[in-house]
């Protein structure tokens, strides 16, 4: 048992472990802290939960950072279908939050089958584009299916955040995958008609652009108190527990929990934190750039973008430089789905 330990621990990045871990620690913090401010008795029950998702992440990614690539991919295209087939359910017994379908309730949880579709579909289509990379157009052919099928079925709900940021993944594997520009570019054209058809379509997204093109056409409470909780923090913040507009902005401990630590750890905080995310960006793509393997490559860059957009929209949101999104800050906030 200690020489498979040792070895595993010879064989991972370190670096981005611990970053890993350090995230997950911030996150109980300022979930922690958020939820007691907006839960009030409720807390503890929350509170629990968000440590109990802590821990079976912890325990997930040492579990499947001991399996192989073989392993894996079976493990993802397997749970990309069950994903999907969740997905569809969302539609027969899923309940609507916001105008949108996105939770279907089993065993007394809510879960968003589209935070556990990202990973899935990442791992399988690295695989089927590899695959038509070597020749075999089956691979080319499946893996635009489950992307077109994928897309429908978030648009549909409507996610409109989610939608996008799925097709920017997707398209960040077919850029490194080598596909031509004018693919890529057509790619693009479709993204804005999606993001046309959205905002013409669905009246959440309209409301939301408008609002943040014209800040005087619609309720602005939420953003106006997220940035006031930056100002109010200043450099060093007010001190762990001390906020108070956390307890006024909406899903304060998930779409905002970036402006918790904003105003209770301060400025220079963030800049750590969101430094901190730079580092395992980086870092994944340097250790993967000298493997120089097309599947490898593929699937990282995948899943560096999952971690990466989310994270910029999240934060850019919360400082207003985006319209608001209701998406979570990976590792940091509250959620089960989204931090499993």
């Amino acid at each position: 048992m200690y020489n498979i330990f040792y070895n595993w621990w010879k064989q991972i990045d370190k670096l981005i472990f611990f970053l890993s871990i350090i995230l997950l620690c911030i996150g109980i913090i300022l979930s922690l802290t958020g939820i007691t401010e907006i839960r009030g008795f409720e807390s503890t029950y929350f509170i629990k939960r968000h440590l109990i998702f802590v821990f079976i992440s912890i325990i997930l990614i040492v579990l499947i950072s001991f399996q192989n690539n073989k392993f894996i991919r079976r493990i993802s295209i397997i749970g990309l279908i069950i994903s999907l087939i969740l997905m569809c359910l969302v539609f027969l017994i899923g309940y609507e939050i916001n105008g949108s379908k996105r939770w279907v309730p089993i065993l007394g949880f809510s879960i968003q089958p589209s935070e556990f579709l990202k990973p899935f579909f990442v791992v399988a289509s690295a695989w089927f584009l590899t695959k038509g990379l070597e020749g075999r157009k089956y691979g080319f052919i499946i893996v635009f299916s489950l992307f077109i099928f994928s897309s429908c079925l978030l648009f549909l709900q409507p996610d409109f955040g989610m939608t996008i940021l799925f097709m920017l993944i997707f398209f960040s594997q077919l850029f490194v995958a080598g596909l031509s520009i004018i693919f890529v570019f057509g790619l693009i054209m479709v993204l804005l008609a999606v993001a046309v058809l959205s905002y013409f379509t669905i009246e959440n997204v309209r409301r939301r652009i408008d609002i943040f093109v014209d800040p005087s056409s619609g309720d602005t409470y939420q953003i106006e108190l997220s940035l006031e909780a930056f100002k109010s923090g200043g450099l060093t913040g007010k001190g762990l527990g001390q906020g108070t507009l956390k307890g006024k902005i909406p899903e304060a401990h998930t779409d905002f929990i970036f402006s918790v630590a904003g105003e209770e750890l301060g400025y220079i905080f963030c800049s750590i934190l969101i430094f901190i995310f730079l580092i395992i960006i980086i870092r994944s793509l340097l250790l993967i750039l000298k493997k120089r393997e097309a599947y490898s490559l593929i699937l990282v860059v995948g899943l560096v973008s999952i971690f990466g957009l989310q994270a910029l929209i999240n934060i850019a949101s919360a400082i207003g430089a985006s319209p608001t999104k209701g998406m979570t800050l990976p590792l940091i906030s509250y959620g089960g789905s989204s931090m499993i």
